[in-house]
């Protein structure tokens, strides 16, 4: 019998990180938990009773059947995508592994993908809380993030302040980038505060404008080396500024 659990916690930080993931998202951790598993009955792999006596507190400080839910959701995907397939059951050797059900593989396919994943991504998820995050930013972002996307992560973060604040202070499509904060932000600018003192008003331009200069601007025209722990930072100010669009937005 395969058993999943440990190798899941290795990756995962916890159950939020894992119950947070789309199933094509939890696909990557469960193909790597699956590796060198000759005979896979995802009936008994995705068990209540291996989750049970696994010595993980943590993971069963949640709803065990919510756990369950996306672990067989995400083994659909896996199997949809051709990245896990049934054996054959012609094979002379599948006769006693047979009379407990279908039995699967990891297929050429999934041994490919499943090298390729970056663990040590999916360990860094607990840099960057989901729940805390913007909800645009935390739909579009951090999935990027778990992946290990850092530099695409944090271009798309403030690709979204920008859309957000164009959207807000109603700017047509020509007003891009710094400029755009400049209009938006500036004295007499469609989102700026007109109670906050001056000094206020040219402090909230210059921290719009300095961080579409300082990372969207170069993550949309050059590969910027970022760490994770940098790209969370980053990320974290972008859903701030959002909020802050949010808050300003012109009906």
């Amino acid at each position: 019998m395969v058993y999943i659990f440990p190798k899941l916690i290795e990756i995962l930080p916890n159950a939020d990180a894992l119950l947070s993931l789309e199933p094509e998202e939890l696909a990557g951790p469960l193909l790597v938990s699956l590796q060198g598993s000759d005979y896979i009955n995802p009936f008994e792999v995705i068990s209540y009773e291996l989750l049970e006596i696994a010595e993980i507190q943590e993971f069963l400080a949640k709803d065990a059947n919510e756990i369950l839910f996306a672990l067989m959701a995400a083994w659909q995907w896996l199997e949809r995508e051709g990245f896990v397939a049934p054996r054959p059951t012609s094979l002379s050797s599948e006769t006693v592994a047979m009379e407990t059900g279908t039995t699967y593989f990891v297929t050429n396919r999934g041994k490919k993908i499943a090298q390729r994943e970056d663990l040590d991504a999916y360990r860094k998820a607990n840099l960057l809380p989901k729940g805390q995050l913007h909800p645009i930013i935390a739909l579009k972002v951090w999935s990027l993030f778990l992946r290990g996307d850092y530099d695409c992560a944090v271009f798309q973060a403030f690709k979204e302040v920008e859309i957000a604040v164009r959207k807000a202070g109603n700017h047509d499509g020509q007003d891009i980038g710094v400029n755009l904060m400049r209009k938006a932000f500036g004295k007499g600018g469609s989102l700026t505060d007109p109670n906050q003192p001056l000094a206020e008003q040219e402090a909230r331009s210059n921290l719009f404008a300095g961080a579409i200069g300082s990372y969207k601007n170069p993550f949309s025209h050059r590969a910027v080396s970022v760490s994770a722990e940098e790209a969370a930072e980053i990320i974290i100010l972008a859903s701030h500024l959002l909020r802050i669009a949010d808050s300003r937005k012109q009906i």
